[in-house]
């Protein structure tokens, strides 16, 4: 399969490359800079909302893969509709592109519903204090992505760690998992690759952690 990760030069975008050329798939890493995309891949160059761009981006892909982040600034300053603006402009682009299989990685602490006790009362809130003035952006890229055509995966990590991932890793369709807290970068790269092939994940919302 050939697989487009937009946002490749990111962490966990490194890492989604990393699991999917392990698994055999060719990877064309879409980046906003040259000379940030991880290595022996094909290297496409798009703005996260440049709609021209992410079609010629990703004209041969078989599947998108979408990593897209705020940067690791504060939330104060941060792009507060990156996540919004680039889904739509990603659909658009897999519409001309004629690709309709997508993969996204968001975030569990945008989220509350279903949550154990320790996260939804405690952790939470203390996480909203210090980075939730973006999270309005993470949900509106999700209604945005639902909203669409496409076969839609979301992929809801739990708190990003770097790190070695264990062998497995929980996950829960469409709803949390209880009393486990981070997630490496690597589970996510797993993860994202393993939604690519996995038909039960399709039109769901996948919490993810270690």
């Amino acid at each position: 399969m050939r697989v487009a990760v937009v946002g490749a030069s990111g962490r966990s975008g490194a890492a989604t490359v990393a699991r999917a050329r392990s698994e055999g798939h060719d990877v064309i890493s879409v980046v906003r800079t040259a000379g940030t995309a991880p290595k022996e891949t094909m290297v496409r160059i798009a703005d996260a909302r440049d709609v021209a761009a992410l079609s010629d981006a990703i004209r041969d892909a078989d599947a998108v893969i979408s990593c897209l982040g705020h940067a690791r600034e504060t939330s104060a300053v941060a792009d507060r509709s990156v996540l919004h603006d680039g889904a739509a402009a990603l659909l658009t682009a897999m519409a001309a592109a004629h690709v309709s299989r997508l993969v996204v990685v968001s975030a569990a602490g945008a989220y509350v519903q279903g949550d154990d006790p320790l996260s939804r009362f405690i952790a939470k809130p203390i996480v909203a204090r210090l980075f939730g003035a973006v999270f309005p952006d993470t949900r509106e890229m999700e209604e945005v992505i639902r909203a669409s055509g496409v076969q839609w995966t979301i992929l809801r990590p739990s708190r990003l760690i770097p790190g070695t991932s264990k062998p497995t890793y929980r996950f829960g369709v469409d709803r949390a998992v209880w009393w486990h807290y981070s997630t490496t970068f690597d589970t996510v790269g797993r993860a994202s690759v393993d939604a690519l092939t996995n038909p039960e994940w399709i039109d769901h919302a996948i919490f993810i952690t270690e």
